[in-house]
């Protein structure tokens, strides 16, 4: 299952960053750290949001397609443990699919305004561990986190001084049968706007 979160995060990656090569002016990224928190399970990591600008309305006005990548380690995890048989790493990824709408700073390279919004759906995944005291093999309760399913997020973005900032909110839906006792990872971070080009925000 680690291999597969961590294929999923290269791949996210490359299919994000490549296409900016050649069309910058449509391609953002930030970067900046995250909490991750759900029933008996709390992490933190390093989160990188690229996007592509596949639909520009105007200038403060786009839609974006992209993800808010995270790597980090659970910080409530028994790492030492065995579950099932498996290793339980402290290990944590969490990677969404996103299309969004932005309105304001940093929606598009050209976007000078102060402030500036967005929100989203798409369809995630979450890998990371938790701490469980007293599981019961019959519920089918487990130290390990593998949560799937539709995410919602929505921030905004704002200036301070001349650097942009962005704070985002997510809630990724348990849709899957592996943990059926936790409903839903609940997000938040904050993080750096990468200017592409000085002429941008």
């Amino acid at each position: 299952m680690l291999k597969l979160y961590t294929w999923l995060y290269t791949a996210c990656l490359l299919f994000s960053i490549l296409p900016a090569n050649g069309q910058s002016r449509y391609f953002a990224h930030s970067v900046g750290a995250g909490i991750f928190t759900a029933s008996s399970h709390f992490a933190g990591g390093i989160v990188y949001s690229p996007r592509f600008n596949f639909g520009v309305l105007s200038r403060r006005s786009a839609f974006a397609i992209g993800t808010q990548l995270a790597l980090g380690s659970s910080l409530r995890a028994s790492y030492n443990r065995y579950s099932g048989g498996n290793s339980t790493s402290f290990f944590m990824a969490d990677v969404p699919i996103l299309v969004t709408y932005n309105y304001g700073n940093f929606a598009t390279s050209g976007s000078h305004s102060r402030l500036g919004i967005f929100t989203g759906a798409g369809y995630g995944f979450h890998n990371g561990s938790r701490v469980m005291e007293n599981m019961d093999e019959e519920e089918n309760d487990s130290d390990q986190v593998h949560v799937s399913g539709p995410v919602l997020t929505t921030g905004c973005r704002f200036m301070i001084g001349r650097t942009s900032l962005g704070l985002h909110f997510s809630y990724l839906f348990n849709s899957n049968h592996y943990n059926p006792d936790i409903n839903g990872i609940g997000s938040a971070g904050l993080s750096y706007n990468i200017h592409s080009s000085r002429r941008g925000i």
